[in-house]
């Protein structure tokens, strides 16, 4: 593609709608980052970790004497060990014949000693969409020091068997190795021959959300999972748990911003139910996504079919987004050339200027500033060496069209970018949905999209249950709900569908799969140890905690 737009246009981003950038990510390298914001107050240390230097990590680990009983011919014992439970390797250079550390597991708080990933950009934002709603779900429950509060339940619970040196460096120490497993043990002493530098404050681009009670919503579990849980469950399962959830309120949270902005634009401005604000509240509305997820593990069933159906709608909808997303970018350039839509545009908050930008589509001088950019491109075309007579007889084209100039713009950037875009953000819900995690939402191979499914596995089941049963305050969890409640819950907040189809695939053959889909959902909790079939009355059966009675 040789057509170059102008820098402004170049994107296929539009963070005030989607907040996160839509890039290939890794919810476990996240974790240790978010937390360290957590611990820094938000701030974070500039990485002093030369990651292509394992050997002289490992090299000072066996020197220090941390690990005894092992002569040179052990080495290679150690060396395995670390790299299958504690680092993550990778390749770099030409060929990919170099090796660097790309990040270490959350196995334990002082993972964040390690500043890796060195570039938190990978992270797609999800640090400070977490942290920001971790920090907000506690203001609204009256602290009056937010960010002291949360280091302290943070270093209480993730940090277990460790205590916090003083600001600015916040180094984590050991206090008590006895509360560390063996795993954790390993991978404390293995940074503590990495340097830390000094916390600094970092530019956040999370801001306020398109979605401020969804986003809430997100915040209420993940305090909720550290309060009630941080205590009780192993740190290593805390972590994988906490992971699970942020996981599927992200990936939730980008299909409802997909459908939030076309929802927009449709209407010309009237909020959606997820855009507007809950007075009071921190639940967000019931979720109108619809995802029904097989858990019968029929491949080619028709409970199989319904939550591949439900990807590739998914996926579609992630396609036409795209332009949607360019929408909100073009108009918000236009915005300059009306000076009072300008000024009310920056005193509103994040909902209402999208609002306002979706009320201003048919502008004229929307439609003057688009028509200015078609016939630059097409000037700039004509006299390019590089651009292609097939893309300037298209640019002429679209220029030459009987249709508003705004549509006729986002044509060619749909054609210039789109290919791109659609690769990052399926690469995004692909990352976010856990299609190679054990808590992942998606199911199937990762090459071959007509093999992912809605099939979520027996560790994100027991973290989504471990959400459902936190009690309304989110500071302990109940001990039993009945079924019917779950099944409501998993759809309400999460959009989960098990009982019934989507709407879109309704049917009676449809129906009869969502019954023997229930069946093997409560298969499922009996084999996790939460469900005993006492009765056949659906309406009386009862789903206990999957933690039991610890």
């Amino acid at each position: 593609m040789t057509i170059t737009l102008p820098k402004p246009l170049r994107t296929y981003q539009y963070r005030p709608l989607t907040v996160f950038s839509l890039l290939d990510t890794d919810t476990d390298r996240v974790l240790p980052q978010l937390f360290e914001m957590c611990v820094k107050g938000g701030r974070s240390s500039r990485s002093r970790t030369d990651s292509k230097d394992f050997v002289g990590y490992r090299d000072t680990l066996l020197r220090e004497g941390a690990i005894v009983g092992y002569s040179d011919q052990w080495q290679s014992l150690v060396d395995g060990w670390l790299r299958t439970c504690v680092v993550d390797m990778g390749a770099f250079g030409r060929g990919h014949r170099g090796e660097q550390m790309l990040a270490v597991a959350p196995l334990t708080l002082a993972a964040y000693r390690a500043g890796l990933p060195r570039d938190r950009t990978r992270h797609g934002g999800m640090d400070d969409f977490a942290y920001q709603a971790l920090i907000e779900e506690l203001v609204r429950g009256g602290s009056e020091n937010p960010a002291a509060e949360l280091r302290e339940l943070v270093v209480r619970t993730v940090g277990r068997g460790l205590s916090i040196g003083p600001q600015p460096r916040w180094e984590p120490q050991l206090s008590d190795p006895s509360q560390l497993d063996i795993g954790a043990l390993l991978e404390f002493r293995f940074l503590e021959g990495f340097d830390m530098a000094d916390a600094r404050a970092i530019e956040s681009r999370a801001g306020d959300s398109p979605m401020p009670s969804v986003a809430a919503q997100v915040g209420a579990d993940l305090l909720g999972h550290l309060r009630a849980y941080g205590n009780v469950v192993p740190t290593q399962s805390l972590m994988a748990s906490f992971a699970a959830l942020l996981a599927t309120g992200v990936y939730t949270f980008t299909l409802r911003a997909n459908a939030a902005g076309r929802m927009l634009l449709a209407s010309g401005g009237e909020l959606p139910p997820d855009m507007q604000r809950a007075d009071g509240a921190s639940a967000a509305c019931p979720s109108d996504l619809e995802i029904y997820c097989d858990l019968t593990g029929d491949l080619g069933s028709i409970s199989d079919r319904l939550a591949r159906r439900c990807v590739e709608r998914d996926l579609d909808r992630t396609r036409l987004a795209f332009r949607d997303r360019m929408t909100f970018v073009v108009i918000e350039q236009a915005l300059n050339r009306i000076p009072a839509e300008k000024a009310r545009f920056d005193g509103l908050d994040r909902p209402g200027q999208l609002g306002l930008l979706a009320s201003l589509r048919g502008h004229r001088r929307v439609e003057s500033y688009c028509e200015a950019r078609i016939d630059d491109l097409v000037a700039e075309a004509e006299g390019s060496d590089t651009v292609t007579e097939t893309e300037i007889d298209f640019l002429r084209e679209v220029q030459g069209r009987e249709h508003a100039e705004l549509d006729k713009l986002l044509d060619v950037m749909q054609f210039v970018s789109q290919s791109k875009a659609l690769t990052n953000s399926v690469g995004w819900l692909r990352s976010v949905g856990g299609l190679t995690k054990p808590y992942g939402l998606l199911d199937g191979v990762s090459t071959n999209r007509r093999s992912w499914r809605y099939a979520p596995s027996d560790e994100q089941l027991t973290a989504l249950l471990m959400a459902l049963f936190l009690t309304p305050d989110g500071t302990s969890y109940r001990r039993a709900m009945p079924l019917q409640d779950v099944l409501a819950g998993l759809r309400d907040r999460y959009g989960l569908l098990i009982d019934r189809p989507p709407a879109f695939l309704d049917g009676a053959e449809a129906r009869a799969a969502a019954t023997a889909n229930v069946e093997a959902f409560k298969r499922r909790l009996q084999l996790l140890g939460c469900f005993d079939s006492l009765s056949d009355d659906f309406s009386v059966q009862t789903v206990r905690h999957p933690l039991g009675d610890a």
